[in-house]
């Protein structure tokens, strides 16, 4: 397939594919406590608005880019996007870390509110059950949620080259579905290079197994000494019991799914938090649309956010998850029946010793951690090499991080957490961040498109 690529990327010059970027924050008040105030008014309506909306929390702001064919593109508009936000909550700033600030007891998070329509007061409904269910405090946790598809031009251009086994649609969802068998495969590999997550404050803790290995390093601050991901831990925002869909097909897919509710171990597809979503044409009729028109996108639900960014995601990690993307696609998947299981085993291992040497499941076998991630991006140097990618650099990087634990996200913010404290180090961040939205001035082509929803 590699050159079919290469054929149709520097012959034909067609897009790659399309990238859009969600991500979640807490708004906080000058000391670093979670603020109590409404949405700002002048983010416009929560539940119209495309570009800036609430998560789980009245406090917890969304905001998302669309889908560009450039990563630069995606990157650009989410930081206008935090401009946006920053300039518009006043005295407030934006907690710059997946796990959360200075937070109150669950009963006392203020659940977003939507509005007095039917859907809106369903969503605050739906909200509250999770409070129940899940405890307000996990729901608290942050990432980034990024988009990708592949261009229809690339997917059509391979079909061609098909024997007509299958329509285009069933070709589509072939593509997609080896892509999210792997992902969940090598996501362990993200986590570690992504993640920044192991540091927690007093607040957060509570009298549970989760916390009881991590220690006191500054005063309310709290580190699990070799974690990468405490939100991609065993103990982060996930479904009370481990779910494995099937995702040999998409009619397999949605039927699991349906099992999965009609067991009551979740309430609906939303509710299932797989480090991968398949996403559907019509979200409002989510598995019918899936199984009648097939999958329209993917999102991966690993990345933690990385606080050393205003946006929450660095261009380097974005041009790294381009062919991270095309990895994915081309490489062979094992018969290993186990996959699933051992896939989770990799993601829970490497989040909570990831920075120490650890051994991983492969196929069954073990194997070290570097010797693994390095024969990844070894295969991924060839592929940026034979589709002239020009990402090299870029993946020589990802290799410096994974033979230099130091390199890591979370092991420079455990050392600035470590000097100034945990609500310090984060307040100082953010209010460099917010300083940096206020003189940025510029009206960039991201204001026109969302000031009409303000």
């Amino acid at each position: 397939m590699i050159n079919r690529l290469k054929e149709l990327i520097i012959d034909n010059k067609y897009p790659i594919g399309n990238y859009g970027i969600e991500r979640e924050m807490l708004r906080v008040d000058e000391n670093g406590v979670l603020a109590f105030t409404p949405h700002p008014r002048g983010l416009g309506s929560k539940f119209e608005n495309p570009y800036i909306t609430t998560d789980f929390a009245e406090s917890q702001i969304e905001v998302i880019t669309p889908a560009f064919q450039d990563s630069e593109k995606a990157f650009n508009f989410l930081n206008d996007l935090y401009d946006i936000v920053a300039k518009e909550i006043g005295k407030e700033y934006l907690w710059p870390q997946s796990m959360p600030c200075e937070i109150p007891d669950d009963k006392e998070i203020p659940v977003a509110e939507f509005g007095t329509e039917k859907d809106a007061i369903d969503a605050k409904e739906y909200r509250e059950k999770l409070l129940s269910k899940y405890g307000g405090k996990k729901q608290l946790i942050s990432g980034i949620h990024y988009n990708f598809s592949f261009s229809e031009e690339l997917l059509k251009g391979l079909y061609a080259d098909e024997c007509n086994e299958y329509t285009y649609k069933e070709f589509k969802n072939k593509v997609y579905l080896k892509v999210a068998r792997n992902y969940l495969r090598y996501r362990w590999i993200l986590i570690y290079l992504l993640g920044s997550s192991s540091i927690l404050h007093k607040s957060f803790i509570e009298e549970e197994d989760c916390t009881k290995c991590y220690k006191e390093v500054v005063k309310d601050t709290f580190i699990h000494e070799g974690g990468i991901s405490y939100r991609n831990g065993e103990c982060g925002y996930r479904n009370l019991v481990d779910l494995f869909p099937n995702y040999d097909s998409v009619g397999e897919y949605v039927e699991s799914i349906e099992g999965f509710i009609k067991e009551k171990l979740i309430e609906s597809h939303k509710e299932l938090y797989s480090q991968i979503r398949l996403k559907a044409n019509d979200p409002n009729k989510f598995l019918e649309s899936l199984r009648q028109e097939g999958i329209k996108y993917l999102e991966y639900r690993t990345i933690d956010v990385n606080p050393f960014e205003k946006g929450g995601i660095s261009l380097v990690d974005l041009e790294f998850l381009k062919v991270f993307n095309l990895f994915l696609l081309l490489k062979d998947e094992s018969s290993y029946s186990q996959w699933q299981e051992e896939a989770l085993h990799n993601q829970n291992h490497v989040a909570k010793f990831g920075k120490n040497q650890v051994q991983l499941k492969r196929d069954g076998d073990n194997i070290s951690k570097v010797q693994w991630a390095l024969e990844i991006l070894e295969e991924m140097k060839g592929i940026s090499d034979k589709l002239q990618l020009d990402k090299e650099n870029i993946i020589n990087i990802m290799i410096e991080r994974v033979q230099e634990p130091e390199l890591t996200y979370s092991y420079r913010i455990e050392e600035v957490v470590k000097k100034a404290g945990y609500i310090n180090a984060y307040m100082a961040l953010a209010k460099k961040y917010k300083e940096e939205a206020n003189n940025n001035v510029e009206l960039t082509e991201t204001y026109s498109k969302v000031h009409q929803w303000l």
